[in-house]
């Protein structure tokens, strides 16, 4: 009977600390470790939730010329464009330079989004009996103007459907051949915005999905058409989320793991003594599962 109870003792630690290890988990979500009951941490909650992009990677590229950081963006761009289970939309230009052939949608989309007073003055200026002196008016500009930028728009556009009001500048600035937010003033230095095509939920997808677009770039780094000299960083909160999660796992496992060494090797220097031990394992996992 004794032995029954030894043997039913056993059972049940076993029991319970088998089902304490399948509590386990290592969340390293800076958030999470904070207290819940503090507005401040649910603000914050809120604000990565909806309004950060966990799902959006920012590729830089530095190359020693303009030319070559424009090769090596465009290979990036077409070599992660491939992979469709990984990636939903790459940006390294803005949209009229990669496709010129949606200017023309571009534009009517963004006077349709004017105001409804700046829209009306559009139509009271395109009226059909205003047409020829707006006419004129181009032609005149075209025979005066030094301009040429105003000159180059003023012949493809004479009814001025470029000069949104919305830019403060009245010369289609916006549709000009600036690359402003995707390289440097010399071109040095290009961004490649990349979105995954599913969501990033937790730290290890974040990883295992930075470490294939690093294969793809890998891949692209190591074709005869790359450009020499160019240097590829990552950034934005997939990269931000994998380093910050994964080195705080990594130093949360040593802790343990030294803290585990170190206890077994002072007590069986002082008890020499297989069974305490056991015993004194088990209920240690049973503690910190628990």
């Amino acid at each position: 009977m004794r032995l029954l109870l030894k043997r039913w003792w056993w059972l049940l630690l076993v029991s319970l600390t088998v089902v304490g290890l399948a509590r386990v988990r290592f969340d390293v979500e800076v958030l999470n470790l904070l207290p819940d009951g503090l507005p401040v941490v649910q603000g914050l909650r809120l604000y990565q939730k909806h309004f950060t992009g966990m799902r959006e990677l920012v590729v830089t590229v530095r190359a020693p010329a303009a030319e070559q950081a424009e090769s090596a963006a465009r290979q990036i761009a077409e070599s992660l464009r491939q992979e469709t289970n990984l990636v939903a939309e790459v940006v390294w230009q803005p949209a009229w330079l990669e496709h010129p052939e949606q200017m023309g949608e571009l534009i009517a989309y963004l006077w349709l989004n004017q105001p409804p007073e700046l829209f009306a003055q559009l139509a009271q200026r395109l009226a059909p009996e205003r047409l020829p002196s707006l006419l004129r008016e181009t032609r005149e500009q075209l025979a005066t103007s030094l301009s040429p930028v105003e000159i180059g728009r003023l012949s493809y556009d004479p009814f001025g459907f470029t000069r949104l009001p919305e830019t403060g500048l009245g010369d289609g600035a916006v549709f000009s051949a600036s690359e402003a937010g995707f390289a440097s003033a010399d071109g040095a230095f290009r961004v490649v915005y990349v979105e995954a095509r599913t969501a990033l939920t937790g730290y290890r997808k974040c990883a295992a999905w930075l470490a294939d677009i690093q294969a793809v770039v890998g891949r692209c780094q190591s074709t005869r058409s790359w450009p020499g000299g160019v240097t590829v960083r990552y950034t934005g909160a997939p990269p931000f989320t994998t380093e910050i999660a994964t080195g705080m796992e990594r130093d949360i496992q040593g802790s343990v793991l030294a803290t585990l060494v170190l206890i077994v090797l002072l007590f069986w220097w002082a008890h020499r003594s297989w069974r305490p031990l056991a015993l004194l394992l088990l209920t240690l996992g049973c503690v910190v599962t628990g």
